[in-house]
This record gives structure tokens, C-alpha cells and sequence, in this order.
């Protein structure tokens, strides 16, 4: 059956303007958000702090054309990571189409609810959001009596001569210090309500890193301190005697049709462990979701951090 040419000219123009809205809001984001969601980020090294890293391919989607379920797994995606402190997602060139869209879907679901009005505007893709299960993390606030020392995240911006910032609450709060922009605040006044730049003192969401690489690259511009690779065909995880799990740990996942190894292709790059951390799976493939929370879960256990 051959489509009309007309059909097919109008559904790749559909396609193009989805495509520009997004890539318009990216810029857009990047010009209001802190570099919690730079797209070029360097990460620093935090000696006897460990953060965890997941590295997700952008053809992430590839087996559905489901706007809803695309949603819904990439929300999987972010509440895995939520639930286990990773503090950075790393989306790598795979041969997908669906980076962007990955990313802005993380970043939502990241963002306390209160800001995301300021920081999201209405757009097609974010039609499904509703599906996506709440974070809950420490820094999504729900809305209560201001407390003196509470750390709480905002968006700060110019009024005249003096700044203030949305934190969730009923009124606005003069901002101490020249930030502008998503930014993390600690109360020092109630009456009035002042705050000042702050940094987090527990788990604080992650970031996201769209980095428009191949996995190996991606992975050297990580820095990762151990890369743990998962598959099928790797060491069964329970006959590996596991490394100390210290500095930045990164757990690396393939795509729906393609596995670790192969997405890696002949490109240099050397895996400290390669892993199957879904021992005696009774099912003929498992999905990239459910082998970034069956994996987190396992490395969970031996976390002491």
C-alpha cells in the first residue's frame, strides 16, 4: 500500500515542527535553568563524595509510536533514578530521534511542581505528563508555613532594583545574593520572607546530559571513576567479587534492539565490570527501564554512602 503523497508530505512537516518546537525550547531552557540542565557539562570531582550515573541511549523509544506509553517509559526512566540518588542521566547517540525529547520529559518530571509553569510552557509534547508517577524527592516541596533554615528550590528573577524568587509558597521572597533563575535557597526570614543561595544538604534530583555522542565518548567525557556495563551475556553479578562502589559510578544500558556492546560497535573503551544483574530472567528480552531499576536495585544493597 503506497501513501498519498500529499499525507506523507504533511506528516513530515508535523514532524519538522515538532522538531523545531523542541529544539526552540531547548534554548530556551538553557537560558533559564541553572547548568542542572546544561547540555556541554563537565563533572567535577567530589573527593570522598560518591554520585551515581545512568547512561541511557536516545533510541530509548524505538519500538513505540505511542506518545503516551513514550511518556510513560521515559517516566519510568526518571523515577528509577529518583528512587536511588542518581545524581546524573547521561542520554548518548545510539541512532535514535528521540534525545531531545527524552531529555525535556526527565527535566519535567525533575522540576518541583510548583516551578514548572514558569519553566515548562505548553507544548505538544508534554500533552502526557499526567502519566508520569510523582518524584517526591527532597526538594519537591509541598506548600506549608515557611520555616527558618529550610532549603527549598526556586526561580529567581528581577522586579525593579530587587530580586525575588518563587519557592513554593504563598508569597514571593526577596532574594539576598545576585541570582536569577532556577536556583536552590535556604530561609533566613519568615517575617519578611528572605532567602539566600544555598546548596543542598541531601539527594537533590539529577541532571541530565544530552550529549549528542557515541557511547564511548560519552562515557570518557563522564570521567567515571568505574563503568559498569550491563547485558545479557555478561557475568552472572552473583560469581563477581564487586569492587568498592567509590567516586562516580556509572551503570551503562542499551537500547530495546541493540545491547551494550554492540551500540558500542569498534570504538575504543574499556568496562570495568560487564554484567548480567538479571540472572535466570524467564522472559525472551527485558526492557531498558526495567533493567535500569532491577540493576539500581541490586547495587542498592551495597551502597554505603
Amino acid at each position: 500500500m503506497k501513501l498519498c503523497p500529499a499525507k506523507f508530505l504533511c506528516k513530515k512537516f508535523v514532524h519538522l515542527q515538532i522538531q523545531k518546537r523542541v529544539e526552540g525550547f531547548e534554548s530556551l531552557l538553557n537560558s533559564l535553568h541553572r547548568p542542572h540542565f546544561s547540555v556541554e557539562v563537565t563533572i567535577a570531582k567530589d573527593d570522598g563524595k560518591m554520585a551515581w550515573h545512568i547512561f541511557i541511549p536516545d533510541s530509548l523509544l524505538e519500538e513505540t509510536d505511542d506518545p503516551k506509553i513514550r511518556t510513560y517509559k521515559v517516566g519510568q526512566i526518571a523515577r528509577a533514578a529518583a528512587i536511588f540518588g542518581i545524581e546524573h542521566i547521561w542520554i548518548y547517540r545510539a541512532g535514535g530521534k528521540d534525545g531531545r525529547f527524552i531529555k525535556l520529559i526527565l527535566e519535567y518530571a525533575e522540576t518541583p511542581q510548583y516551578l514548572r509553569k514558569r519553566l515548562f510552557p505548553l507544548m505538544p509534547e508534554l500533552k502526557y505528563v499526567g502519566v508520569i508517577p510523582p518524584l517526591r524527592t527532597p526538594h519537591h516541596k509541598l506548600k506549608g508555613k515557611p520555616k527558618v533554615g529550610e532549603i527549598r528550590e526556586g526561580f529567581a528573577f528581577r522586579r525593579g532594583r530587587r530580586v525575588y524568587a518563587d519557592i513554593g509558597l504563598d508569597e514571593l521572597a526577596l532574594v539576598g545574593g545576585d541570582v536569577e533563575g532556577r536556583a536552590t535557597f535556604r530561609i533566613v526570614s519568615t517575617r519578611p520572607l528572605r532567602v539566600i543561595p544555598a546548596k543542598p544538604e541531601e539527594y537533590w534530583g539529577y541532571r541530565v546530559h544530552l550529549t549528542k555522542k557515541s557511547l564511548a565518548k560519552t562515557l570518557k567525557k563522564a570521567g567515571l571513576d568505574l563503568a559498569i556495563a550491563t547485558s545479557r551475556k555478561g557475568q552472572d553479578i552473583r560469581e563477581v567479587k564487586l569492587p568498592p562502589l567509590e567516586g562516580e559510578v556509572g551503570f551503562i544500558f542499551g537500547s530495546p534492539r541493540k545491547g551494550v556492546m554492540e551500540l558500542l560497535g569498534e570504538e575504543d573503551y574499556s568496562f570495568d565490570l560487564i554484567l548480567n544483574t538479571i540472572p535466570n530472567q524467564r522472559t525472551a528480552t527485558v526492557r531498558t527501564e526495567e533493567a535500569v531499576l532491577a540493576t539500581l536495585a541490586v547495587f542498592n544493597l551495597i551502597r554505603r554512602d
